[in-house]
């Protein structure tokens, strides 16, 4: 695998990782407040870090559909911000690239040749 990819996997891990405790403490912060407004933000963060595991279990695969939906996957994620932004009128550039850095840069990764080449090939 190369080194493109493994610092991919690794920033996928992170993800996952980060959604995980992102998780618990919206799972908390809704229990201890019974706020409602927070749902929308722990079904996102839910349903993001399961899709995002889901998809590093498959990494091995090496099929071609699990990078393009890894990249799809990063694509809604900055989409549904991009979105919430644009509700409350707060989308700047600092927002849109700074907060998702490292989504950025697992699409960027995934886009170079190397990964076409690596996902193309056959599992071992």
């Amino acid at each position: 695998m190369p080194g493109t990819l493994k610092a991919a996997q690794f920033i996928i891990t992170l993800e996952v990782v980060f959604g995980l405790v992102g998780l618990a403490v919206t799972m908390a912060g809704f229990f201890f407040a019974f706020d409602w407004g927070i749902l929308p933000a722990l079904i996102h963060a839910a349903g993001s870090t399961a899709l995002f595991g889901w998809l590093l279990g498959r990494w091995s695969s090496r099929r071609v559909y699990v990078r393009w939906a890894i990249i799809a996957a990063h694509l809604l994620v900055i989409g549904a911000t991009v979105l919430d932004l644009a509700l409350f009128s707060t989308v700047t550039w600092q927002a849109m690239v700074g907060q998702h850095i490292l989504t950025w840069a697992v699409i960027i990764l995934l886009l170079l040749p190397s990964a076409g080449r690596w996902f193309s090939g056959p599992a071992s």
